[in-house]
């Protein structure tokens, strides 16, 4: 018999399926194991036992399945967000700002439905059931949820049936004229004109006189000292050739409450080159009322006199601050599927093409009948009020909200079904299409040839991604590093699979996504610019994440870790670093019980910045307690390194104290009735029982320096390696393991075991040297050996565990066994 040495000096390929378990002949093989739990897989080759989890608070209604959502405006301030049954409450490093809580409209089965899009200060949220909402931080414990309002857009196919809508009003500062003081209001000119009111009377024929120099101003005055807001109008020529060229060419819109001060909130110069009755449009921002507007003109009288004349000029009104007044259908066909107006359509936009072809938007404030909506109208004021042929319904309603959001190239981007929408370049409420570069877009059938939903949507270098059922397509401008805009797109399929309905990370050098069943893990990469492909990472520990991912969180630093909760309550972990060819998945149990689980079920997880360079892993873990269900917010602390064992916390939901020397230390309600561990001025208890949220040490030990929280084991078994035989391969030969030598770093050894994969009995590390008189455990670091018992029907396998509440990281292991010839 010979005795053999395959030494295993690294890990990186973590837990592998099953079904590889005889794949000896794969490189990946030597550098994995059969089981991998409550360990990480690290990037240098070994493995270490994971950080404990720390009690941050118990959720605000234990009994309903709560999201965590992060908020990171920065580095420094980032917070993770608890969203419940119609609420959100705030949290930071470890603790919840003040007394925070916001009210929202989601309940508990829309949740993990939820998408989000940040940008600084702002998080817009979405669901296909709600309308859009705006969640606003103003200060560290200021928050605010409102709605979000698309401006002018985006909007459903342009009618094509013989319904007309008609307007009950111009949307107008002036209301139609008929003299100079009626019907309400006062129209004056610098001329002291008798007919200067038909230069307001919505009538482009008539025209008139408002000085015989080339300069001058007309001027409204609103009735009864009323104010309104202005911040846009239109201008138009009358109808000669001749009188064309009395225009102005230079002017200033003003505002005044007295008639006396005046504030210029608009200017235009070098407005030559009129047509015969040719209309100009303005817009400006101005959100000051006021009770006269007057318009004050310089260079006019080109023609055949130095009369300055026009023949409309058309201010409009705020539609924030206007009344609103009634737009009311022909019929009910092309209406919301020929049923008409609904209730449901109050909030919806209607986009209106005036006799002048021009675009105006409103939006319905109340609905009177299936025909008749009271309505708000932004944009220029409609030259008349004829029937309106030409319109479109806002896309948004119950039911047909927007599903997912992101950020690209400065364009706040949504998709719903098919369709995509963008804003207009670095104004994210409008929505309005159009054909100059930064305006607005929309693109349909996003998915391509099939008709496939859009489920995500994702900003990448060069392309927004967009995750379909059926695979990703990216959308870009038309040319290398040229800018999507609505006349230079491309909408590129990539050879991917099909994506669930779980937010994408980035994972620095590659994005990470699940795949259509979420019983996969898929890594999509840049082969050249806008094209992408894809492969199933967790192919090889299809195990893991068959058992249905949740969601997915990448942790950067201290290592690169994807973590992704499961549908059976375990965490799953995969260490990537595809430089390094570093891919190892690893599955943690929480220490605890759930009903009808083993373990604590871990139900969501986040990844903000940590204060201490670190990333902070938050996880929403729900757990039963004294025949209680309990669900707890509670952040995985970073792993233990290169410091001393006291300063260790590796428990789960635990709490730490540091003070004089006490016997007893209190605050863990959250934990009555529970068994713990605690590891006390470096000194290991196990088996104590919290009573009245208060743990006492045994045989009235102190200590001024306390970790206590719910035990975990951490576990590695090994593969049956094949060093090769004489005559061939060893695998499946009978072996007999006789000891195993391990490679330690920073290792408790007290707590850690060794057992044969067939007898099962576990064998102690026995170092005494490393045990302090006192008791208290040192760290080892270095190769120890033990002894193993083990029959010729094993495979040359072994157990590796970990019990105590203190740090172990394995560097390498060397089972010794014979092996039969």
């Amino acid at each position: 018999m010979a005795t053999l040495y395959p030494i295993q000096d690294t890990f990186v390929r973590g837990e592998i399926s099953p079904r590889l378990h005889a794949r000896a002949s794969l490189d990946l093989y030597r550098a994995a194991l059969s089981q991998c739990t409550n360990l990480v897989t690290l990037p240098h080759g070994g493995i270490r036992k994971r950080g404990g989890s720390y009690f941050v608070n118990e959720v605000k209604t234990s009994s309903k399945a709560t999201r965590g959502i992060p908020f990171i405006f920065s580095a420094d301030q980032a917070y993770c967000l608890e969203f419940g049954d119609l609420y959100i409450r705030v949290f930071a490093y470890g603790a919840r700002v003040g007394t925070v809580e916001v009210a929202t409209p989601y309940l508990e089965a829309d949740l993990f439905e939820l998408d989000y899009v940040q940008s600084a200060d702002q998080m817009w949220i979405v669901h296909r059931n709600y309308p859009p909402k705006l969640l606003t931080r103003t200060d560290h414990t200021t928050w605010a949820l409102t709605d979000f309002e698309f401006l002018d857009g985006p909007y459903d196919p342009l009618n094509d049936t013989s319904t007309t809508l008609t307007p009950a009003s111009y949307g107008s500062y002036i209301p139609k004229m008929t003299s100079n003081t009626t019907p309400s209001g006062t129209v004056s000119a610098s001329n002291g004109s008798a007919s200067a009111w038909q230069i307001v009377d919505k009538d482009s024929k008539t025209q008139d006189e408002i000085s015989s120099g080339t300069g001058g101003w007309l001027q409204y005055r609103q009735a009864g000292s009323a104010q309104k807001v202005c911040n846009a109008y239109w201008v138009q020529a009358v109808g000669s050739s001749s009188g064309s060229e009395d225009m102005p060419t230079q002017w200033e819109i003003q505002g005044s409450n007295n008639g006396t001060d005046w504030t210029t909130i608009d200017s235009q110069v070098g407005q030559t080159g009129w047509s015969s009755a040719e209309r100009r449009y303005f817009e400006f921002f101005n959100k000051t009322p006021f009770e006269y507007l007057r318009w004050d003109v310089e260079g006019g009288g080109g023609g055949d006199s130095s009369h300055t004349h026009m023949a409309e000029w058309e201010p409009n009104e705020d539609g924030d601050l206007m009344t609103p007044f009634n737009l009311t259908a022909s019929s009910i066909i092309g209406i919301n599927d020929d049923t008409g107006f609904q209730t449901s359509d109050v909030g919806r936009a209607v986009r209106l093409l005036g006799s002048d072809g021009r675009w105006r938007w409103a939006k319905i404030v109340a609905r009177t009948s299936t025909t008749i909506v009271t309505v708000r109208m932004y944009g220029h004021a409609l030259p008349d009020l004829s029937p309106i042929s030409r319109w479109r319904l806002g896309t948004f309603v119950p039911g047909k909200y927007v599903e997912s959001g992101s950020l690209y190239e400065e364009r706040l981007a949504f998709s719903r079904r098919f369709s995509l929408y963008a804003s207009a370049t670095g104004d994210f409420d409008n929505f309005a299409l159009g054909e100059k570069d930064d305006d607005a877009m929309e693109f349909l059938q996003a998915g391509g040839g099939q008709a496939n939903d859009i489920v995500w949507i994702a900003d990448s270098d060069g392309a927004l991604l967009i995750g379909t059922s059926g695979g990703i397509r990216a959308l870009s401008g038309s040319g290398i590093d040229e800018a999507l805009t609505p006349s230079s797109f491309k909408n590129r399929r990539s050879r991917t699979f099909g994506c669930a309905r779980v937010r994408p990370v980035d994972a620095g050098q590659s994005f990470l996504y699940v795949t259509r069943s979420r019983k996969s893990i898929a890594e999509l990469t840049q082969t050249a610019t806008g094209k992408f492909s894809s492969d199933d990472i967790g192919q090889v520990s299809e195990h893991i994440p068959k058992k249905g991912v949740v969601e997915l969180a990448f942790q950067t630093d201290p290592d690169p870790v994807l973590w992704f909760p499961t549908d059976d309550g375990q965490l799953g972990g995969y260490t990537h670093q595809p430089s390094q060819d570093v891919r190892g998945m690893h599955i943690h149990q929480l220490g605890g019980t759930a009903s009808g689980s083993d373990w604590a079920m871990v139900e969501s997880a986040v990844v903000t910045p940590g204060q201490n360079g670190n990333d902070d892993l938050w996880l929403i873990v729900r757990r039963t307690i004294g025949g209680v269900t309990k669900r707890y917010l509670e952040i995985k602390t970073a792993p233990f390194e290169y410091g001393v064992i006291g300063n260790a916390f590796e428990v789960d939901c635990g709490l730490t104290y540091t003070g004089a020397a006490v016997a007893t230390v209190s605050g863990l309600a959250h934990l009555n009735g529970q068994v713990v561990d605690v590891l006390a001025d470096g000194k290991v208890y196990k088996g104590l029982t919290v009573s009245a949220g208060a743990v006492t040490l045994p045989g009235g030990a102190t200590a001024v320096k306390w970790a206590v929280g719910l035990p975990y084991v951490a576990a590695a078994d090994s593969l049956e390696l094949d060093v090769g035989g004489k005559d061939g391969s060893i695998v499946g030969r009978r072996k007999k393991v006789t000891a195993l030598m391990l490679s330690l770093l920073e290792t408790d050894t007290t707590g850690l075991q060794i057992s044969s994969y067939i007898r099962g009995r576990w064998e102690p590390v026995k170092m005494p040297s490393v045990v302090a008189p006192d008791g208290k455990a040192n760290l080892f670091t270095g190769n120890v050996k033990v002894n193993v018992d083990d029959s010729w029907e094993g495979q040359g396998r072994v157990k590796i565990r970990h019990v105590n509440p203190t740090p172990c990281t394995i560097r390498a292991i060397t089972p010794v066994f014979d092996s039969e010839p």
